[in-house]
């Protein structure tokens, strides 16, 4: 199975299973959006009870997607502004994120090496599926800028996330193994970012 096929056919039903929770309203109006919905908790501290309903022979698949999707939303929030409202309002996908006295994102790199660490995913297939997650990524938001955001191109995109803090993270095969591919992502020189402008992290 593609990943094309699995993004639009299985991830669309699998992403349901998650355990989600609420925001308060207050942080809803502060943040101007209504359909807000987190799931994760600190450190992923959810991750056996999101999973255990995953089938484990799709979850190398599912996780990436997921990290895509979670990953793309706080770049997207983070270094172009301009645009997110149109992203937000196009997914209205649930934010990986937490509550206390604010909304802190959590690390997207941490759907990679914290199932890997609790050995609820097969990391050896994860790796495996890791070039073609990589050019199904890239045309991903190859789209989503051609279609939506044209004066936005995938190696702008790839160039801020590539050098965000969020790559700090050194954490278990699964991350070393995307960091390896990634440079498939950008397919002319890099733009450097700078650190002034933002994280990804409100943590």
């Amino acid at each position: 199975m593609s990943f094309v096929h699995y993004f639009n056919r299985g991830f669309q039903r699998d992403i349901a299973k998650l355990q989600f929770s609420e925001v308060p309203q207050v942080l809803k109006d502060i943040l101007n959006d209504q359909d807000l919905v987190l799931f994760g908790g600190k450190n992923w501290s959810t991750v056996d009870a999101d999973l255990k309903n995953i089938d484990p022979e799709v979850r190398p698949m599912f996780v990436l997607c997921l990290f895509a999707l979670v990953a793309t939303d706080q770049c997207m929030q983070t270094y172009f502004k301009q645009h997110y409202n149109d992203w937000r309002a196009e997914t209205v996908y649930p934010k990986f994120a937490w509550t206390r006295f604010g909304l802190y994102n959590e690390n997207p790199l941490k759907l990679l090496s914290i199932p890997e660490q609790a050995q609820l995913l097969d990391s050896e297939q994860t790796c495996k599926l890791m070039r073609e997650f990589v050019v199904f990524y890239r045309g991903l938001v190859a789209d989503y800028c051609r279609q939506h955001a044209p004066e936005l191109s995938a190696d702008r995109f790839f160039s801020r996330l590539l050098q965000d803090n969020i790559f700090n993270l050194h954490e278990g095969d699964v991350i070393a193994a995307f960091k390896q591919a990634s440079r498939g992502l950008i397919q002319s020189p890099p733009v450097d970012a700078s650190a002034s402008e933002g994280y990804l992290l409100a943590a």
